[in-house]
């Protein structure tokens, strides 16, 4: 193996014994431990407490939700300025942690990749190889989504940095975000040739969940048929596996069950100063939605003190579900197809989502009256609401002028209002551009 020095913070999941503070800030003398076998490469991939974890900046960011004046003061700094849209979130020598968690996942699956090019080939080695591929796939596609433009709006001008190898002492290229999201592109369909096709646990990848994030891809770039083609690939090995509404018990505290039919890929997003809040209050314009019928009202909301929280998680608890579930799939393709001009064929996709979400064929139906695009739009954000993928949604649909109206948030009495599309991104952490890793 070649003679690189790997950084302390991925030996947790093989010794358990060993912690960094920090992930980019220093280069450790020697490794403690060196990943050399499929079996530490496994247990590097299966350490979901890293790699199933996700961003929660962009959740802050989005407008399905919203606090008051006391708890807003309770926030951390950087989420302070990033629930205010500021330009300069993080302090000078601030570190952001969900910068930080992405690159280690990117870190943790480079170091895979170079202990798998040396072993013997076999089917677990190109499964491994296909998983770790994922892995680095999702971690760049949402750092693109935080510190990058819009694909549409790129001017060539905003970079950061990547690094496909694990050495610590090579610097890393910097590429914008067009550059990115072709090599998420491309480590994606590498890992669809590589991957299982199914996986024993749902916070491992397989080949339906290459294509789910193919398919969020293309839709995010604007890709139409391939965003349609990677979705009914998804659809298509997922017949039956929609939660019926109808079923669930919107009197539980938590209706869901972690790991139910719809999920495809396990991930969550956690913060006590946030998603178990008493003050995360569900943005009232979202609320107002859900029309007559629609059974996800009292699925997804409870009464607060001040307004509606946020209870229908597909973990089962207060943290975020921002994984991928299946619903989602059924979004992208009637997107997709309304936007290629199959009106009723991307309708009659949606509505067997409805089916499962309204009390009465009759209260969807009430809904066809709308403009297509606009009803698939508002059902995308009333389905997906607190999984993480709103923030993604207002970047591309800002960047094609389709938003409607700038999202308003009001702190001390005063209106902080989201920015223009092409400002829509975070700068990178000033003290991350200092450290030897750059």
């Amino acid at each position: 193996m070649k003679n690189i020095k790997y950084l302390c913070l991925l030996l947790g999941p093989l010794a358990g014994l060993f912690s960094c503070q920090g992930y980019l800030d220093e280069k450790p003398e020697k490794s403690i431990l060196v990943p050399s076998t499929v079996e530490d490469v496994r247990a590097l991939l299966d350490y979901y407490t890293t790699i199933n974890e996700n961003a929660l900046i962009d959740f802050i960011q989005a407008d399905d939700w919203v606090t008051d004046d006391p708890n807003w003061q309770r926030l951390a700094p950087w989420e302070q300025n990033a629930y205010l849209w500021q330009e300069q979130v993080f302090e000078p020598v601030e570190r952001s942690t969900d910068y930080s968690r992405l690159y280690r996942k990117i870190l943790t699956v480079n170091v895979s990749l170079d202990v798998l090019q040396d072993l013997e080939s076999s089917d677990e080695v190109r499964h491994l190889k296909g998983e770790a591929l994922f892995v680095r796939a999702l971690a760049y596609f949402q750092l693109a989504q935080l510190f990058l433009p819009s694909p549409v709006l790129d001017d060539g001008e905003i970079k950061i940095p990547v690094k496909l190898t694990p050495d610590m002492n090579q610097s890393p290229q910097w590429w914008t975000v067009s550059e990115v999201l072709v090599q998420v592109e491309q480590d994606l369909l590498d890992s669809y040739g590589l991957i299982s096709p199914g996986s024993l646990s749902q916070n491992r990848p397989n080949k339906k969940v290459a294509q789910a994030v193919l398919a969020r891809l293309y839709l995010y770039t604007g890709r139409w048929e391939e965003a349609l083609e990677s979705a009914e690939y998804v659809l298509d090995q997922n017949t039956g596996s929609l939660l019926d509404y109808h079923e669930q018990d919107s009197l539980a505290p938590y209706p869901f069950a972690l790991f139910n039919s719809e999920v495809l890929y396990y991930g969550i997003t956690s913060s006590f100063s946030v998603t178990a809040s008493a003050a995360t209050y569900v943005n009232m314009d979202l609320t107002e939605k859900y029309g007559k019928g629609d059974l996800r009202s009292a699925l997804f909301f409870t009464k607060g003190t001040n307004g509606n929280l946020f209870k229908g998680s597909y973990n089962g608890d207060y943290n975020l579900f921002t994984g991928i579930a299946l619903p989602e799939m059924y979004l992208t393709g009637a997107e997709a197809l309304v936007r290629l001009g199959r009106t009723q064929e991307g309708l009659s996709l949606l509505g067997v989502l409805a089916g499962n979400r309204y009390q009465r064929p009759e209260d969807w139906e009430e809904n066809l009256s709308k403009n297509p695009l606009d009803l698939v739009l508002e059902e995308r954000q009333k389905e997906q609401v607190f999984r993480g993928t709103r923030w993604m949604d207002i970047k591309r649909l800002s960047a094609m002028g389709e938003l409607g109206e700038s999202p308003i948030r009001e702190i001390g009495g005063k209106a902080y209002h989201m920015p223009n599309p092409n400002r829509l991104y975070l700068e990178l952490p000033n003290i991350e551009l200092d450290l030897e890793f750059q």
